[in-house]
């Protein structure tokens, strides 16, 4: 499958594959959540984002996707650029693409909109995933959506399994998955940015071989901590109930310390017995 960007073509048959499942899930809640106008967030490589272009009752008001990557990077220019995606099944639409570093500045879009989708992004952030939110809170309409899907951080590893499942060390910090959420504590965060919780869902959207096949069996027995340990993916489904410019507390996931920007009562933290890591 290849999508056309700017007249460039992409091949995402191999990762559209992959993430199918996943894909499909995420279009059902798109659906039943009434879709609308909606903002993309990491829309590289597109694969998501054609699919968006192709569903009936979505508009793709613009994507968050950063163009430069730099292997260190920090504060990265806000710039927006007119992009024309064609999807494999002939359909296209322009929107503004905004590149910029998510988790450390905040910046306007222009508008607001329906809903975000931010999947498979918040374990890539390196420091202030709260900043990320805080963006997310300020395109949204009252009332709006932000659908959020992220590895399980809770899901049991197979112990027999003798290498890493991948690569530690990437030539881009944020090419690796920085941190993985439990649910609690994903909850927990959103939370602090504005938002309250409508859905918290687990997942198992991927394919699983041999022995592994065990924990699909698992999984599907129901109850909340069965799926806790053998979910793959954990999603949440939060609704703007007021505009933040920060934090309204320091998440759990959060170290105790001095220095956080944008969370009210940050002048007060640095009491290490108040740690509660997720």
């Amino acid at each position: 499958m290849t999508v056309r960007v700017n007249g460039q073509p992409i091949d995402i048959d191999k990762y559209a594959q992959f993430h199918a499942g996943r894909f499909a899930q995420t279009l059902d809640l798109v659906r039943r959540h009434g879709g609308g106008r909606v903002i993309e967030v990491g829309g590289h490589p597109w694969a998501m984002t054609a699919r968006l272009i192709e569903e009936p009752g979505v508009e793709v008001a613009a994507t968050v996707s950063a163009e430069e990557v730099t292997a260190w990077s920090d504060e990265l220019p806000v710039t927006s650029r007119a992009y024309e995606i064609t999807t494999g099944g002939g359909a296209s639409a322009s929107f503004p693409n905004y590149s910029a570093n998510i988790e450390r500045t905040l910046f306007s879009v222009g508008e607001t909109v329906d809903m975000v989708l931010a999947c498979e992004i918040i374990e890539h952030v390196t420091r202030s995933p709260h900043i990320m939110l805080l963006n997310i809170n300020s395109w949204l309409n009252p009332g709006g959506l932000v659908i959020i899907t992220t590895p399980n951080s809770a899901q049991l590893n197979n112990p027999f399994r003798v290498r890493p499942r991948m690569a530690a060390y990437r030539p881009s910090v944020y090419s690796r998955h920085n941190y993985t959420f439990t649910m609690d504590g994903l909850t927990d965060l959103v939370e602090t940015c504005g938002f309250e919780i409508v859905e918290a869902n687990y997942w198992a959207p991927y394919a699983r071989e041999g022995g592994s096949n065990l924990y699909r069996s698992l999984y599907n027995l129901g109850p909340r901590y069965l799926k806790d340990k053998f979910a793959q993916t954990i999603c949440v489904v939060a609704r703007k109930i007021e505009d933040r410019q920060s934090a309204s507390r320091l998440p759990r996931c959060y170290a105790p310390d001095a220095g956080w920007e944008r969370i009210d009562g940050a002048e007060a933290i640095g009491d290490p017995a108040a740690v509660d890591i997720h």
